[in-house]
């Protein structure tokens, strides 16, 4: 048996050990002791299937930002196990981003927008935001609370810089949805819906929203 083939079964050992047993911080140490964060992007994108999901769940535990470049594209995989994989990868890999007190802060922001204290979690994400230059995540958190003060176009801008720093969120695409749809904008609101579903296509309420519009505009 040749090293790559020797590689996958180690790696495929850890994972199936992990499914069976939970243990998170063994399988870290495990992967970690044995595969570079550039192996496992290897492994993820051209390794067999069962490979490319424990590569994929490996890079949302040890991998950064760098990797979202290669998981980001994988939302779309025609395997939906894989697709589930890497969108938890993803937010795991971004609720890892920064220090722990901006982290911390995020987490007030989200339970924040979640108690629907809107102004709170503008005023906190702002802060956030002008301290740290600004993640993706914390502009996204700030254009739900926008949205929901009827800011729809300041929700838009924030939406649109969530993209610039992270090409794949598809949350925000769909975001940019609701807003065009409460400017009136059908067509534009159908973009952004349709934007969402090529990047992961489990998004089955935008997918019904698409056929609401669909129908709507040929019925102008």
């Amino acid at each position: 048996m040749d090293e790559p083939a020797i590689r996958y079964s180690v790696l495929l050992r850890y994972y199936h050990r992990y499914l069976n047993d939970g243990e998170t911080a063994q399988f870290i140490a495990s992967v970690a002791g044995s595969y570079t964060v550039g192996t496992l992007e290897r492994l993820v994108v051209h390794g067999d299937l069962y490979s490319r999901r424990a590569a994929a769940l490996a890079l949302g535990l040890i991998g950064d930002q760098r990797s979202c470049q290669v998981l980001g594209p994988l939302l779309r995989s025609s395997d939906r196990k894989l697709r589930l994989v890497v969108d938890d990868s993803l937010r795991a890999i971004s609720a890892r981003q920064g220090t722990l007190n901006q982290r911390n802060l995020l987490e007030l922001i989200v339970r924040s927008n979640e108690c629907s204290t809107f102004e709170k979690s503008v005023e906190l994400a702002t802060d956030l935001i002008e301290s740290t230059g600004g993640s993706a995540e914390a502009y996204h958190q700030r254009s739900l609370a926008l949205f929901q003060l009827d800011s729809i176009e300041h929700a838009i801008e924030d939406c649109r810089q969530v993209l610039k720093l992270n090409e794949f969120h598809y949350a925000a695409m769909v975001g940019l949805g609701h807003c065009h749809l409460e400017l009136g904008d059908l067509l534009e609101a159908l973009f952004w819906f349709r934007r969402a579903l090529e990047v992961y296509p489990d998004l089955e309420p935008v997918r019904l929203q698409v056929q609401r519009l669909e129908k709507a505009i040929q019925e102008l």
